[in-house]
């Protein structure tokens, strides 16, 4: 349009200038149209107030000497404003491309342009008048962003001396209209004109225009002045997102208007900051503007400093750059993160000591750092007829420590035979682990989506880790139900019989991983029974969802009930428990595990079982899982480095993901002296190399104890909790990290209290090693569904570098900067 505009502008501006004044002279008062208070330019149709007048002139003669620009300011303006300005090109065609043809002019050759406008006496004396209504509108800016709006004060003290509101959109009934609501709506229309030739200021199109902002200002020698000194930017200022609009703001700001309604002449100085190109180009300026002028400038490439002398009223407002254009780009997908052939965990069921019965209490415990470890209730046995408090006690057949992680004697004892089914005197004959596998595994299913009649003859396996029960000890007696009661190849298999699954049932025994060697024989098969898994197993031929042989979904569990003193008695005997009582994983003083109890499960799906309910979400994605066995070691129970470090290869490759790609990893971390070494440096071996943050350890054995062939899926429920959230949750009893930990060189952080990844989608891993030599692997992704990271990750900057940014942003030369400084923050 602006090329258009310039050829008009010779053959209208020789008539149209002349007859603009004179056709303002003849105006009569008879056309005032007064209007609302508008801070957009996209609203405003109404007759500029230059038609608006106070009384009607005894004479022609008097109504021309208030209309005419003061004497002085004959040779201090570029454009004088137009009476029959319209932003309708269709009305007063000619004089409207002329005005803005020569504002367009100024603009482009000098970044500025002076534009003289002409108003009554009433108008600016309602104008000064109405500031008074507007206390409730000041605005309280920041001693950093200040000068981006005000301009820059090199008086002293002369920051004291302004007031600054904004005016509101809609003017309230309270506040008398036609002062400056009228004044405002002069810079609506001049929006409006040049809304039509963006180029002309460096826009690409004008976005929108700012709420006008009132300046009043006092003079030194003014009473009542307001304590106006900024306050400095604060915390809460950066969380509420005001410096990021603040920002924002700067980047797409234009064209500054100021428009001086009232008060004697005023110095503004225009420069050009650090632009070393446009100091050679185009000098500073200094101005003095007048009553009635209205002064145009680039202010993304020009700064200012505004100087009243005495006291005046001035309205300003910003014209906005359109957004930047959206480039829609095909998103890379995020290593192994959806495939055919990955395994969902929609729902986790877990019950743990301390009375942690959900996630959420558990998540709970986690992030306090709490430990769950007691002395043994009496309702489970006399502690003081097999414990001594010496290390050679288990010469004697005694213990040299009882403590453990416990459950209430209520859910211990606690069961709905009803519910299931069950006779009185069958349920009175359970081991409590075949009690706790139907409570908490129907809770797993029930949260996964199901009701007791919709699982009659579903193809739902169970996988089960148990390295049996202690109740045979306890029952004695010898009746119908001692057969089946107790026995540990019915204990998986009693909730599929109660429920009325027909899915593949499976337990297994190796010790501390038996449920994540569980978990990895579910998802195997169920990765295996779907389509696309072809290239995985060469069997899967035979394993078409058509033959009857798919698995789609399955519960994967562990289960550890203590019951009886002899397991403290053994493993005391083998020096594996520690003597103070607690597991002091990755700490210089670890010399051992506590036992702990509990029941864990977790309901897995396969990727085309998803659509059965839109309102199932998927806890985490299983990306990969291994297991493998040391072979012949150092001894049967030693653990085998190379062997994890192979496990923990295994299921990166599957899971296609980098050791970069992994940010927490959930250790075994037994809290053994030989253990944890050779641990950490099986992980140090495959995760070594360039990361962008270190990566995180931590050990839930430390909260819980070591829960035996329930601590693979207690470790794997722990890593979907600190998915969903973002964490890495604390180590507690860590305070020196053990010196045999081979760290040197490791970017490895092991912390002691709740640290947020700062991701919102990220890998975890888990890992579980038996101390018969069968390892395991499970490696998981998710986005965080709660915490800070919720709705994904965002650019975090602290006070230091906000203040930092705001004053660089002051120089025109720093939003590309800025940039760059961006797209190197973790989350952009």
């Amino acid at each position: 349009m602006y090329p258009m505009l310039k050829s008009l502008r010779s053959q209208a501006m020789t008539s149209a200038a002349g007859d603009d004044v004179e056709r303002l002279r003849q105006t009569t008062p008879s056309s005032t149209a007064t209007a609302t208070a508008t801070a957009t330019a996209t609203t405003t149709t109404a007759p500029p107030p230059t038609m608006t007048t106070t009384t009607t002139p005894s004479s022609a003669s008097g109504l021309e000497r208030e209309l005419e620009p003061a004497a002085d300011a004959e040779a201090d303006f570029d454009v004088l404003w137009p009476t029959d300005v319209s932003a309708d090109l269709a009305e007063h065609e000619e004089t409207t491309l002329a005005f803005l043809s020569a504002v367009c002019d100024c603009l482009v050759k000098r970044h500025y342009c002076v534009v003289q406008t002409v108003s009554f006496e009433r108008l600016r004396e309602a104008a000064m008048s109405e500031v008074e209504f507007l206390k409730d509108a000041s605005i309280l800016l920041r001693a950093e962003t200040a000068e981006a709006y005000l301009g820059r004060e090199e008086l002293p003290g002369s920051q004291d001396q302004d007031r600054c509101q904004e005016l509101p959109v809609d003017a309230s009934a309270e506040v008398p209209t036609g002062g400056l609501s009228s004044f405002d709506e002069v810079l609506s229309k001049l929006s409006q004109l040049l809304a039509l030739t963006p180029e002309a200021f460096g826009a690409r199109a004008v976005f929108s225009r700012t709420k006008a902002l009132v300046r009043r200002s006092f003079g030194l020698s003014s009473e009542g002045i307001p304590d106006s000194t900024w306050p400095s930017i604060d915390d809460q200022d950066i969380q509420s997102g005001e410096v990021e609009r603040f920002l924002t703001w700067v980047l797409r700001r234009k064209l500054c208007m100021l428009y001086l309604i009232n008060g004697p002449a005023c110095s503004l100085d225009l420069f050009h900051g650090n632009q070393e190109q446009l100091k050679d180009a185009i000098p500073d300026v200094k101005l003095r503007i007048r009553t009635g002028q209205i002064v145009l400038f680039r202010h993304d490439i020009i700064g200012y400093a505004f100087r009243p002398e005495g006291e005046s009223l001035a309205l300003q407002a910003w014209l906005l750059d359109a957004l930047p254009p959206l480039e829609f780009r095909e998103l890379p997908q995020p290593p192994g993160m959806y495939g055919l052939d990955r395994v969902h965990v929609t729902a986790a069921a877990e019950r743990f000591p301390a009375n942690c019965d959900g996630c959420d209490m558990s998540m709970a415990m986690f992030c306090a750092g709490t430990d769950a470890l007691t002395l043994p209730p009496l309702s489970r046995f006399d502690k003081d007829l097999y414990w001594a408090p010496d290390r050679d006690a288990p010469m004697y057949g005694r213990a040299y420590i009882m403590h453990g992680s416990f459950c209430s004697s209520e859910v211990l004892l606690g069961f709905d035979n009803e519910f299931f089914g069950i006779e009185v005197e069958e349920a009175a004959a359970m081991a409590p682990n075949q009690r706790w596998i139907c409570e908490v595994g129907y809770e797993v299913l029930h949260k996964g989506g199901w009701t007791k009649p919709k699982l009659q003859s579903q193809r739902i396996g169970v996988f089960l880790g148990d390295s049996g029960s202690e109740w045979n000890q306890m029952y004695t007696q010898q009746d119908r139900f001692v057969s089946t009661c107790n026995s540990g190849s019915v204990t998986c298999c009693r909730l599929s019989h109660l429920l009325g699954l027909t899915g593949p049932n499976l337990s297994v025994d190796t010790a501390c991983s038996a449920s994540l060697v569980a978990t990895n024989a579910a998802a195997h098969l169920m990765r295996h029974s779907v389509p696309g898994g072809d290239g995985v197993n060469p069997l899967a031929a035979a394993q078409r969802p058509d033959n009857g042989l798919s698995l789609e979904s399955a519960i994967c569990m562990g289960i550890l009930v203590l019951m009886h003193p002899a397991g403290w008695i053994g493993e005391c005997a083998a020096t594996m428990l520690s003597y103070r009582g607690r597991c002091f994983t990755f700490d210089s003083s670890a010399d051992g595990f506590i036992r702990g109890e509990g029941c864990c499960a977790v309901y897995l799906r396969s990727v085309s079982d998803l659509s059965r309910s839109a309102s199932d979400r998927s806890l985490a994605i299983l990306m990969g899982s291994c297991a493998n066995q040391d072979g012949r070691s150092a001894s049967l129970t030693a653990p085998h480095g190379p062997s994890q470090q192979e496990c923990i290869r295994a299921s990166l490759r599957e899971a296609q993901l980098k050791p970069a790609d992994v940010t927490v990893g959930e250790c075994h971390g037994t809290g053994t002296a030989l253990g944890d070494p050779i641990e950490i440096g099986a992980v140090r071996s495959v995760m070594l190399g360039n990361r962008e943050r270190p990566l995180l350890h931590c050990s839930a054995k430390a909260h819980v104890g070591h829960e035996e062939a329930n601590a693979g899926v207690c470790g794997l429920i722990k890593v979907v909790l600190m998915l969903n959230g973002a964490v890495s949750l604390p180590n507690p009893h860590l305070r020196i990290l053990n010196p045999h930990l081979d760290v040197n060189g490791y970017p490895v952080c092991f912390s002691s209290e709740l640290t947020c990844t700062s991701y919102g989608s990220q890998s975890m891993g888990v890992s579980s090693f038996g101390f018969g030599g069968t390892n395991a692997r499970a490696d998981l992704w998710s986005d965080a569904d709660k915490g800070p990271l919720k709705d994904g990750a965002r650019i975090r900057l602290t006070k230091e570098e906000s203040c930092a940014w705001i004053q660089r942003f002051l120089e025109p030369s720093s939003p590309g900067q800025f940039s760059n400084f961006l797209c190197a923050k973790p989350g952009h």
